[in-house]
């Protein structure tokens, strides 16, 4: 391994070490390094796998216990200095000492004594069984932006999950709930896959976002193309400024302005001939109090508009107006009732 590689690797283990501490700030910058090079990327890659691996951490554990001062830091290789309003982080995080990293990256040469680990880093292994699953997750009322391991971007909207598989053969993700845009940084050798209970859909190189309903998929496309198959049989490949939506009996499609119609990226719940029920599902994900429809039947109303997601409550209570319909509290939920019910 010569002097470049083994550089590369270095700060690659910076970053797969760090990851879950990185500032907004910092992950732009991870992002930037990951483009820069094909290699960039496959080191973080695999340096991420190789730091789940429970031997490998007890290792550098003793190494980091050891270790009486840090050695010095290269200036090509120093991290970022640290935002003002960081400065609170714990101080043997901010100075984990450089051997640390170096030891991941030489580790994968025989510097540790994980041979496995090493394997993982040194050698193309092509088989499935190298998979690895991460798991993202957001609260109510909370978006989170996130670096996915291959480089591509991940943006969670509130109250969703998604879990990640990849493999050196494919990148396997599923929506478990509510809805997620990726950004996807193209790989010909590895599909990038996203699963609904309702459809799967391929990224042909894009950016795309994809809403898990309780009853129906959506797929919105950015740019690029992505390639639709629903469960049921139906295929489609839908282009850039195209939605779909798919439940169990149908594929509806249309056409928006991605400049114009963001939803929920840009804070707004877009509807265009809208289901009820599919308003307060994407409301719900942003209140700390249940949304819920009174009768069942009021799902399929249908409405246009544009109302506040930030403001689920009062957007509830709008929406409703236009069917005539009343918020009404019980039994620690929000319910929209007819107002003859009361």
């Amino acid at each position: 391994m010569d002097k470049q590689q083994l550089a590369i690797l270095e700060i690659a283990a910076d970053w797969a070490d760090r990851f879950d501490e990185l500032n907004e700030a910092e992950r732009r910058r991870l992002v930037t390094w990951l483009q820069d090079a094909p290699e960039h990327a496959q080191a973080f890659n695999r340096m991420r796998r190789l730091i789940s691996d429970t031997a490998l951490t007890e290792a550098l554990e003793m190494a980091d216990m050891n270790a009486a001062e840090p050695e010095p830091v290269q200036q090509s290789l120093r991290r970022p200095a640290a935002p003002r309003h960081s400065a609170s982080r714990q101080p043997s995080i901010m100075a984990r000492p450089l051997r640390r990293r170096q030891a991941m990256a030489a580790g994968l040469a025989g510097a540790l004594a994980v041979p496995l680990a090493g394997y993982w880093l040194l050698h193309e292994d092509r088989s499935e069984t190298s998979e690895r699953t991460l798991h993202f997750a957001s609260a109510v009322g909370e978006r989170r932006h996130l670096t996915l391991p291959d480089g591509s971007g991940l943006l969670l909207d509130a109250s969703s999950a998604v879990s990640v598989h990849f493999s050196d053969r494919r990148r396997r993700l599923v929506l478990e709930h509510g809805a997620a845009r990726f950004d996807v940084r193209h790989d010909a050798e590895r599909p990038f896959e996203v699963h609904t209970p309702m459809a799967d859909m391929t990224a042909l190189g894009t950016s795309f976002s994809v809403d898990h309903l309780s009853d129906a998929s959506e797929l919105r496309v950015f740019s690029g193309r992505v390639q639709l198959d629903a469960h049921d049989g139906g295929q489609l490949v839908l282009p850039a400024r195209k939605w779909a939506q798919v439940n169990n009996a149908s594929i509806r499609t249309g056409a928006f302005d991605p400049d114009m119609h963001q939803d929920w990226q840009n804070d707004w719940l877009d509807a265009d001939s809208m289901r009820l029920g599919f308003a307060v599902e994407r409301l719900a994900r942003y209140s700390a109090t249940p949304l819920k429809l009174d009768d069942p039947k009021l799902a399929d109303l249908r409405f246009s508009g544009r109302f506040r997601l930030g403001e689920p409550m009062a957007s509830l209570e709008l929406i409703g107006a236009l069917f005539g319909l009343q918020t009404k509290r019980r039994n620690g939920a929000v319910y929209l009732v007819r107002t003859d019910r009361g």
